[in-house]
């Protein structure tokens, strides 16, 4: 199931970057937008869903001053996927 999966893409996400929270207010803002996606996941609120969606486009943007990090990287690289999976859900 495709929001299994986006859960689990979260969750990988969250535990690259989630040291980081306090010391990175791009950190910060994309966990606190992770957070809200998983509570839309979990009620399959579609359009909060599709914001998100949005809103994920502008993880590499954010993350743009940190790349060569290789959790930079990896967090892109679950992030990519993520996109796809809740792309699936909204039938996008």
């Amino acid at each position: 199931m495709s929001a299994n999966r986006a859960l689990q893409e979260i969750e990988a996400i969250e535990n690259l970057i989630g040291p980081y929270e306090f010391l990175s207010y791009d950190a910060k803002r994309i966990l606190m937008s992770l957070r809200d996606l998983k509570d839309a996941l979990k009620s399959m609120d579609k359009d909060r869903i599709r914001q998100k969606i949005n809103e994920m486009s502008n993880i590499e943007a954010a993350a743009a001053p940190y790349r060569g990090y290789g959790f930079v990287e990896e967090a892109l690289k679950h992030a990519r996927r993520l996109s796809e999976e809740l792309k699936k859900i909204v039938g996008e």
